[in-house]
């Protein structure tokens, strides 16, 4: 199930929207790719002092911490991370980074309590 959570009058954000599109894109296969069958995801979008935050979240999973750190690098997969074998090639992350900092934004990531969030802050 996908839920969107949009707070009201969100401010336009002047940026490029093929970047923005291909970040959200990659962060909601990800989610889709890792999210167990009856669990949901989650996009978000509120104001922040002077940025503007999107957030995916999906439920079910967590990172293990001593990945956390790894997730964005090339090449890197998590082990034994993918139930359905979906594969991949440990890029998809690493050109999310990379997209964000174009913007001149900033991406984190939680996971605890069997969920898991990526939040992209861009400037207003």
């Amino acid at each position: 199930t996908l839920h969107l959570e949009l707070a009201p009058h969100l401010p336009i954000v002047h940026t490029e929207p093929e970047t923005l599109e291909g970040i959200i894109s990659e962060l909601l296969t990800n989610a889709c790719k890792y999210t167990p069958p009856g669990e949901r995801i989650a996009i978000a979008a509120v104001q922040k002092p002077q940025a503007l935050e999107i957030r995916v979240t999906n439920f079910g999973v967590e990172i293990p911490e001593n990945e956390r750190s790894r997730i964005f690098d090339r090449f890197y997969r998590i082990p034994d991370a993918d139930p359905a074998q979906q594969g991949g090639t440990g890029l998809g992350l690493a050109l999310v980074q990379k997209r964000v900092a174009r913007l001149g934004g900033t991406i984190k990531v939680e996971s605890d309590n069997h969920q898991t969030c990526f939040s992209v802050s861009l400037p207003l």
